[in-house]
């Protein structure tokens, strides 16, 4: 399958620290993946987003992109990507119609109306007429999730995209994006804490930790150490004699690996990273 990006030993620390912001990282992303990164706050996702974005200096061999996805200058070919870091000013004056429209205007939109107008369908924002300046912290949000969206890119960066959503609004986020990817074949890469969600939408996940990768796979090869044993017990026998141990009349009958929750990997991982590194 194509690569979109691949990053090799890549390591980064900020001006003025002492301390490694990532730290030999390797990690790919796959055309028409759905890549989740996942860590605790300060794990150096953001800062892994930054830097794909072109936000911050690397050596250019630690990054690797597609020619599909690079510009005359070798880096990531912006007008590809829809981007949702650090949120862009709101312009409390404009109007949501107004305010995607200015963005639109970067790129080459021929049906933007219409774009907006599915736009606001799918996240059920306001009138689009409805000033930036009166919209609630979690509407601004979405307003902010289709301005990435609104010129149809073939790429998607998103930190926290729905940190200030209700349930409701999140399933209409999520929902959104999965019809993206059908409807354009786009590929995703997202920054989030909510894990069960994550485990829904994502197609692979990549956890961090202290600016290391501790793992990273995808989300079909999930698996836990713990087996499920199918046990026939004579007739007339309790299962409470499990309390004393195995019973030596017991038969097992089946044995299956059991699946685990990215919720209880992602919390193994992390803590035997603690244990190892300290917190």
């Amino acid at each position: 399958m194509q690569t979109v990006f691949r990053f090799s030993g890549l390591s980064y620390t900020y001006p003025k620290s002492k301390n490694l912001a990532l730290d030999d990282v390797n990690l790919s992303l796959e055309m028409g993946d759905s890549l989740a990164l996942l860590g605790p706050n300060g794990a150096g996702k953001t800062t892994l987003l930054r830097i794909l974005c072109g936000r911050l200096s690397v050596d250019s061999k630690a990054i690797s992109i597609e020619n599909e996805f690079k510009n005359s200058e070798g880096f990531l070919d912006l007008s590809k990507c829809g981007i949702l870091l650090e949120n862009p000013g709101t312009y409390p004056k404009l109007s949501i119609a107004e305010y995607l429209q200015f963005f639109a205007s970067f790129y080459d939109v021929k049906d933007v109306h219409s774009q907006i107008e599915k736009l606001a369908k799918r996240l059920e924002l306001p009138d689009v007429s409805t000033a930036m300046g009166t919209l609630s912290q979690g509407t601004r949000q979405k307003v902010q999730i289709a301005r990435a969206l609104v010129h149809r890119p073939s790429l998607l960066l998103l930190d926290e995209p729905v940190a200030n959503l209700d349930p409701g609004a999140r399933e209409a986020v999520w929902e959104l994006l999965a019809n993206w990817k059908k409807e354009d074949g786009g590929t995703l890469l997202v920054s989030s804490h909510i894990l069960s969600e994550m485990e829904q939408v994502a197609t692979s996940y990549a956890i961090l930790y202290k600016g290391k990768i501790l793992r990273a796979e995808k989300m079909s090869e999930l698996r836990t150490d713990e087996f499920v044993l199918h046990v026939q017990l004579p007739d007339g026998v309790s299962p409470e004699v499990f309390k004393n141990g195995f019973p030596a009349n017991a038969k097992i009958t089946h044995v299956e690996s059991g699946k685990a929750s990215l919720e209880s990997v992602y919390r193994g991982t992390i803590q035997t990273a603690e244990g190892a590194f300290g917190k």
